[in-house]
């Protein structure tokens, strides 16, 4: 090499070094460069010169471009993607939480919690604070993965899926255990955008008695997400019934905060914060001791008549109050806090005896004789009887068809050896089905109410239409019509239709609440009010933030003197008719009601064989001269109303009156 130099240069034993002079030295540098970049040139002529001068200027603006190209980069970097570029930087040193807003509780009338969290955590990974390079995110996945036993794969895809930069939580693992939220958090400062996500879990301490009224929360879907922007990924919201419908409400507002950490994620301080706001709590008008003496005797004659099914609802006539509300068979909600099991929702969902299903506010039954204090109520109204008009009851009526008189159909009563001559009074006491035949379709030149109009009364008791819960879940039933029997069957109504509708049958179907809704209206003396089972929505400091009014549906439809003759009937009933005698004997004050056994054409839980048992029915109010509760109890398929339902309705009536 030195030997090269030597050749280049000149010897070094010469008496005198040559220095090149400043200007020689650069031209032989440029010379240099002209040599490498252009072969073939090495020559010094003028013509050699002059081409190196142009060499030199391409290479200075070469050198410019670039130097251009470098400068608008920078412009870029720190002028037009600055903040976004600061930010990212920032995201290495700045860790930004959410504080969860502890979700409002559920209260009974008394205060009885019903409903409270519970802390749970949740395995989380914020991708956008994950280290950049591969590796190293590589090294916190499968730490994740050895940690929480998630596949490494099934984390990588779940980062990828929800996006590499983004800045929200990705859910790895829900519902993490105590064991494994402790190894976690020794390892967190190692785990660049690790984090356990705490988060609470609803827990139900009614016992099941109330969960299709409460409802339930669950994990948000990524349908509640399009409704619900302003969630994370990782929240609860309520999904159905009171949960959902006052999930505004009991949700509140989450808090943030910004901490500044070290290379390591170690926090060194906080550098922004916001206090979450609680969600409000939920003050049923719900007395949970009266729900659970409901639930006792509903079950107890469920078990006793082999039925499996029944309901049963009370309510404050003066303002539509649910009191009680208790569906048989019930779940446990607590089965969906963490998610259900796919076995257990199985299993809930093909039970031939529904649990899920709210039959107090959804179900659809015909209601038998509940309907006759209706159907007095409109004759009386209309005028088509008064306190003293009587009919024989024989324990049937033959009505010949119009057509042909040769074909005759018979219209039975329960009695079937009659009840002998009877007022409205005794006709409702006794439940004369031959007399609301008479009175609702007409018999031997007796003209009746008709039933257009009978079926008007029915719609402005509130039947064929929604009640209006605010907890939702409720169904409108159904009445017949005169002109939708034609189009729907292509035959006219006839007369045995009009019978039918008169004693509850036919297609008259409604709902337990609904019923108990239309004879609070009876009961307090014409008003159809909505139902409601929230009473106030009240904050962490215990004010009231919204009070549940009551509201009217309709009001002064019943005229005052055929309501007292109704009345009085329904008293009866309790002295001397089909409700005799226990409840006056064990209730403390005076109670009016009716009894129903109501035919009904379901098939078994085969789908196949018919049941032949009707639906058994008990309603009721008290006192009888100024009513405060309201009850209705259903038994389905269990036979006779005063056998299997009344027994419901005493017992509510009797804790009701013990413990007010």
């Amino acid at each position: 090499m030195a030997s090269s130099r030597r050749a280049i240069f000149g010897s070094e034993t010469s008496a005198r070094r040559y220095e090149p002079s400043r200007r020689e030295r650069t031209v032989s540098d440029s010379e240099a460069w002209s040599v490498a970049i252009l072969p073939g040139s090495g020559d010094r002529s003028q013509s050699d010169a002059t081409m190196r001068h142009t060499h030199v200027r391409w290479f200075i603006g070469i050198a410019g471009i670039v130097m251009a190209v470098l400068v608008g980069q920078l412009f870029q970097l720190q002028v037009v993607h600055g903040a976004r570029n600061q930010a990212l930087a920032d995201g290495n040193r700045i860790r930004q939480t959410v504080i969860r807003a502890p979700r409002g509780a559920i209260y009974d009338r008394k205060q009885n919690l019903l409903a409270r969290n519970v802390a749970n955590f949740d395995l989380t990974v914020i991708p956008a604070q994950l280290p950049r390079k591969d590796a190293d995110r590589e090294v916190i996945f499968q730490s994740v993965s050895d940690l929480s036993g998630v596949p490494l794969q099934e984390i990588k895809d779940k980062i990828e899926k929800a996006g590499k930069a983004v800045p929200v939580p990705v859910l790895i693992q829900p519902n993490v255990s105590r064991e494994v939220a402790l190894k976690v958090e020794e390892k967190l400062p190692e785990l660049d955008g690790v984090d356990l996500d705490t988060n609470a879990v609803r827990e139900y301490l009614d016992t099941g008695l109330l969960s299709q009224f409460l409802g339930y929360t669950g994990r948000i879907s990524d349908e509640d997400s399009k409704k619900n922007p302003d969630y994370q990924p990782t929240d609860y919201i309520g999904k159905v019934a009171l949960e959902r419908g006052y999930e505004a409400d009991l949700r509140g507002t989450n808090g943030a905060e910004q901490v500044e950490v070290d290379a390591t994620g170690k926090p060194i301080k906080v550098l922004a914060s916001k206090d979450p706001v609680a969600g409000s709590s939920v003050q049923l008008s719900i007395d949970f001791g009266l729900q659970k003496a409901m639930a006792d005797e509903l079950k107890k004659q469920v078990d006793a008549s082999g039925s499996g099914r029944g309901a049963a609802v009370a309510v404050n006539p003066r303002n539509g109050q649910i009191l009680a509300a208790v569906n048989m068979p019930t779940y446990d909600g607590n089965l969906f806090t963490h998610g259900i099991k796919s076995a257990d929702y199985d299993k809930l969902l093909n039970d031939p005896n529904k649990p899920l299903f709210n039959k107090v506010t959804a179900g659809g039954y015909p209601i038998g004789s509940t309907s006759k204090p209706f159907v007095a109520q409109a004759a009386l109204q209309e005028g088509t009887i008064n306190e003293s008009t009587t009919i024989e009851d024989k324990g049937f009526i033959d009505v010949p068809n119009v057509y042909d008189p040769s074909i005759v159909y018979k219209f039975t009563g329960w009695e079937t050896t009659g009840l002998g001559i009877v007022n409205v009074v005794r006709a409702i006491a006794k439940s004369s089905d031959i007399f609301f035949y008479e009175v609702g379709g007409g018999f031997e030149g007796f003209k009746g109410l008709g039933a257009t109009k009978l079926l008007d009364y029915y719609s402005k008791f509130g039947f064929g239409q929604r009640p209006g819960l605010d907890t939702g879940n409720d169904s409108a039933g159904s009445i017949p019509s005169v002109e939708g029997k034609k189009k729907s069957t292509g035959e006219a109504w006839t007369v045995g239709d009009t019978y039918n509708i008169s004693i509850g049958q036919g297609n008259i179907m409604a709902s337990p609440l609904q019923l108990a809704m239309a004879f609070s209206a009876i009961a307090n003396g014409g008003t159809l009010y909505k139902p409601h089972m929230v009473d106030k929505v009240v904050d962490e400091d215990g004010k009231v933030v919204r009070t549940i009014n009551p509201e009217v549906v309709r009001s002064d439809f019943l005229d005052a003197k055929s309501l007292a003759i109704v009345k009085q009937g329904l008293r009866q009933t309790m002295v001397d008719g089909t409700g005799c005698c226990s409840t006056n004997r064990e209730v403390p004050v005076p109670v009016s009601g009716k009894t129903g056994t109501a035919e009904t054409s379901s098939r078994g839980f085969d789908g196949k064989n018919p049941i032949t048992k009707p639906h058994a029915w008990f309603e009721a109010f008290a006192p009888s001269d100024n009513p405060e509760i309201v009850v209705v109890a259903l038994v389905e398929n269990a036979g006779e109303g005063a056998q299997f339902a009344l027994p419901v309705a005493r017992e509510t009536l009797k804790y009701y009156f013990a413990h007010k």
